[in-house]
């Protein structure tokens, strides 16, 4: 769904950009002297919070494996079934640590929020997750009313601990690369790779309290850790599972991703290779004013992250390498087109809440025609899905500066900076994926 931009009268544009063959506005803060004065730019608040609060397009992440019914209703039942191990609420008889039982009982929301949250979810893979976190909110809780009544103790938890490390160590160990589909593949792939690190580094130990005191709540919550851990352990051994069942000519891709990263690494290398080193300003990125604009921000955030993110491949995540190249290669594009826009000035300053909804729509516009237009959505969903969240993000962010009738631009410049990321980022990401496509040597 695309936000309705303003009309075109109503926009401060930078030498005609609207006449320029329809180029895409690119929001920008204050130009000193020329089209704002020299005072602050104020913003009307309720409507920056209606503007930056309405829906966005919905990009949900790829998730190719048909999960069993009964899985998630086992992963659900026994999120309940752990909650209604606890009698509450607690009395001080019951624990009279008064600390305590507010821990226990805010876990205990936590975890009832989490399973509201799993029924509204959009798709298999969060409710999964989000059964998950419930899983392990509600062990905290039922952790240390055991630990109350002596039912549990800190060497039971490293039992587990050590018990459900050796079981995700086994399954990591066991795993291969096979596929009938190198797209689908490769995203199950990183999917299972993705869960299982997050396992792994839930159970890693907690040097907190190394020298303290272990009580009730660092019992409980070490004990919801490991509860987190196996729900997602569990979850990642059922969709392997599904997945090789599925498969009807099976091949090892191993080698497929590999030669597919090393390949879109050293695109992004190779373009990095003419982009201004890792210390650049605005200034020297570009000619003309864009130094303090809101796309000059965006073109910063952008530079920043290439030179922060690394493309090298990792032994334990293969498929994840490639998507992450992947993703690099669009926001290296994202990045070149950002600059040229700029230099042709096609861009124009933000004077009201109008201004950053024309930003806010080109970036909804961006990320439904990516998805119509690209060869392989499937992949532009796992490349568009980070920065699709940053609407949520920036109306969340945007909502603490308006409560009163006006806010100062330069408080919200760089996250309204955000929807330029997500324009730019949007309409490169069909040239990334095709360039995916052909490392897979997908035709």
């Amino acid at each position: 769904m695309s936000d309705e931009a303003p009309p075109a009268e109503a926009r401060v544009t930078r030498r005609g950009a609207l006449a320029l063959g329809g180029a895409t506005l690119l929001a920008g803060c204050g130009v000193p002297g020329k089209l704002l004065g020299t005072g602050p730019v104020e913003l009307d608040g309720p409507e920056l919070r209606v503007v930056t609060s309405r829906e966005a397009p919905a990009v949900s992440r790829p998730f190719p494996v048909e999960v069993a019914g009964s899985h998630v209703t086992a992963s659900r039942e026994r999120a309940y079934a752990t909650l209604d191990a606890v009698p509450l609420p607690l009395t001080a008889d019951e624990v009279p640590n008064g600390a305590m039982r507010e821990e226990v009982a805010d876990h205990a929301e936590r975890a009832r929020s989490r399973l509201a949250e799993a029924i509204e979810a959009p798709g298999v893979r969060d409710r999964l997750e989000r059964l998950g976190d419930a899983r392990g909110l509600a062990r905290v809780a039922e952790g240390i009313w055991a630990v109350a009544n002596d039912d549990l103790t800190a060497a039971d938890v490293r039992s587990s601990r050590r018990s459900t490390r050796e079981a995700i160590d086994a399954f990591r160990e066991d795993w291969t690369y096979v596929g009938d589909d190198a797209v689908r593949a490769l995203l199950v792939h990183d999917l299972v790779e993705g869960w299982g690190a997050s396992a792994r580094t839930a159970i890693e130990p907690d040097d907190r309290h190394a020298e303290g005191v272990v009580n009730a709540l660092v019992v409980g919550e070490r004990a919801g850790s490991v509860e987190g851990a196996r729900a997602t352990l569990a979850d990642t051994e059922h969709v392997g599972d599904r997945f090789r069942e599925s498969l009807t000519d099976p091949r090892s891709l191993r080698s497929t991703f590999a030669d597919a990263h090393d390949s879109l690494a050293s695109a992004v290398d190779s373009r990095l290779a003419d982009l201004p080193g890792a210390n650049a300003d605005v200034s020297s990125m570009v000619d003309g004013d864009a130094e303090g604009t809101v796309a000059g921000q965006a073109l910063a955030d952008l530079h920043g992250d290439l030179h922060r993110e690394s493309r090298r491949t990792s032994t334990d995540r293969p498929a994840g390498s490639v998507v992450e190249a992947t993703e690099s290669l669009a926001r290296v594009r994202a990045f070149e087109a950002l600059r040229n826009r700029i230099e042709a000035d096609e861009y124009h300053t933000v004077q009201s809440a109008e201004d950053v909804q024309a930003i806010r729509s080109a970036a909804a516009e961006a990320v439904e025609d990516a998805l119509a237009e690209g060869t392989d959505e499937r992949l532009a969903r796992a490349v568009l899905t980070g920065p699709v969240g940053w609407f949520d993000y920036v109306g969340r962010y945007v909502e603490r500066y308006t409560g009163g009738d006006s806010v100062r631009l330069d408080l919200v410049d760089r996250d309204i900076a955000l929807y330029v990321q997500i324009e730019v980022i949007a309409a490169a990401t069909p040239a990334a994926v095709d360039e995916a496509l052909a490392a897979l040597g997908v035709e």
